[in-house]
């Protein structure tokens, strides 16, 4: 007699696989290995680029080539180009007073904009930041935001793929398994024909108990599976992106024009939460810029019609608030319609209208639950973790979404994964065990679950 039992196994076990099969990808991008780069990086991103690009004049001018042309222009009263470029950074005003040629040139030639003092930074860092401007110029040229974009959506789209492919592999799998079943059946009757025994009445394939038994068992798994992980989804957000009342461009700010993360977010570093910027924190930029790519003058004069700044004017308004608001909108819709570049629809006109004498309301994407504890300062300073890793890669976002499911597993397994920068780290002095056993030998590296990263109380409170 011939048993269908391996065809019964085989069949279970592939269907359990493919039912229980996940598919999660990952893209890394590399920087720059030198700590001199990486440096001057961090100092730009946080410093500079609201105000200038490498390449390509902004609100200031492209800072790649700075060093050479003040070395070629700037030698003044004994003292060298470069000697006066690291006083410049750190106060261009008190370098325009001492009469230098070459400053007072840059001074008129971008209509005497004043650039922010950066007293505390030594020339070292000034180094950097060049260093850094440096190798961004001259860097291979990366991949276009658009088409990583469209890449990351491909990625994301590939997911529905491969649970297509996961069905037909299931189809082929059912049919397989149903030839198998006749294969051993027809077998089973020229045993028994050819031995003279009695030939049992043919079973239909869709009474047959143990078919029908596997697939319930199937059937159940399945079903329980997704019941317990609809379960576990309760209250997630992962790919939320919800309307915000400006059409914030993170790929433009972030991307395009490399504005870092910790310029607005400057709460990142410095407490529990990460703050969301205020007005007068777009207004740094946004008194010289104020048309849009995309969207024209519309969306930056709604940010405008806030908190009261007259852009015909280039001023703020006195006493914003107890401004008649009918004059207030009369002047936003006066402005909106001198663009020469756009017609806006009755529509675009009133969004901006009524944000006159309005604070800007924006809609929270990430939020934990009330029992977890998070603390943006201790990941970004102790752990030195990238604001990617837990957000995405935001510079590609034209609408930001919750990149990461914000899990508890998801958070623990980081833990026990990512190694902590040990060694150059002050933060971790206290460690002399894990310290000793580094320079021992007897560990590679020390991930956060070591230092009781995974521990209940860590989190929970």
């Amino acid at each position: 007699m011939i048993s269908n039992k391996p065809a019964f196994l085989i069949f279970s076990l592939l269907l359990l696989s493919a039912l229980l099969f996940k598919i999660n990808a990952q893209d890394a991008a590399a920087a720059g290995s030198d700590p001199a780069i990486k440096a001057g990086e961090k100092i730009f991103k946080s410093n500079c680029a609201s105000c200038h690009k490498v390449k390509g004049n902004l609100i200031g001018p492209q800072l790649y080539g700075a060093p050479q042309n003040w070395e070629e222009n700037g030698e003044f009263e004994g003292e060298s180009g470069q000697e006066w470029l690291y006083k410049w950074v750190k106060n261009s005003q008190s370098v325009i007073g001492t009469g230098h040629p070459y400053a007072n040139q840059l001074f008129e030639e971008w209509n005497k904009s004043v650039m922010t003092a950066f007293a505390s930074l030594s020339n070292e860092e000034i180094d950097n930041i060049f260093a850094y401007v440096e190798y961004e110029a001259n860097k291979a040229p990366a991949q276009d935001v658009t088409a990583s974009a469209e890449g990351a959506g491909g990625a994301s789209g590939s997911g529905k793929y491969t649970e297509l492919f996961l069905y037909i592999l299931l189809a082929l799998l059912l049919l397989i398994a149903l030839i198998l079943l006749r294969v051993s059946n027809v077998l089973n009757r020229m045993v028994l024909e050819k031995e003279g025994e009695e030939i049992p009445a043919p079973v239909p394939f869709y009474k047959n108990k143990k078919l029908i038994t596997t697939i319930v068992l199937l059937l159940f798994i399945y079903v329980g599976n997704n019941i317990v992980n609809s379960a576990i989804d309760l209250g997630r957000q992962q790919g939320y992106a919800p309307a915000q009342p400006i059409k914030f461009s993170h790929k433009l700010h972030a991307g395009l024009n490399q504005i870092d993360c910790q310029y607005c977010h400057s709460g990142a570093d410095q407490s529990k939460h990460s703050n969301i910027p205020s007005a007068n924190v777009c207004m740094n930029c946004h008194k010289g810029v104020q048309n849009g790519p995309e969207h024209g003058r519309k969306e930056i004069a709604k940010i405008y019609a806030a908190i009261g700044w007259n852009p015909g004017k280039l001023s703020f308004i006195d006493d914003y608030a107890s401004m008649p608001k009918e004059e207030a909108r009369e002047l936003y819709k006066q402005w909106l319609s001198d663009d020469s570049e756009k017609d806006y629809s009755k529509a675009d006109v009133d969004e901006v209208l009524a944000q006159v004498q309005e604070p800007i309301e924006w809609v929270r994407i990430h939020n934990l639950p009330d029992h977890v504890y998070f603390n943006h300062s201790q990941h970004v300073n102790a752990g030195d973790v990238e604001c990617q890793t837990c957000h995405g890669a935001v510079e590609e976002m034209d609408v930001l979404h919750q990149n990461a499911p914000l899990s508890m597993g998801w958070c623990i397994s980081c833990h026990r994964e990512t190694p902590v920068e040990f060694a150059r780290n002050d933060y971790y002095k206290t460690y002399k065990k894990f310290h000793d056993q580094i320079k021992e030998g007897n560990v590679s590296k020390v991930t956060v679950e070591m230092i009781g990263g995974t521990e209940c109380q860590k989190c929970h409170y």
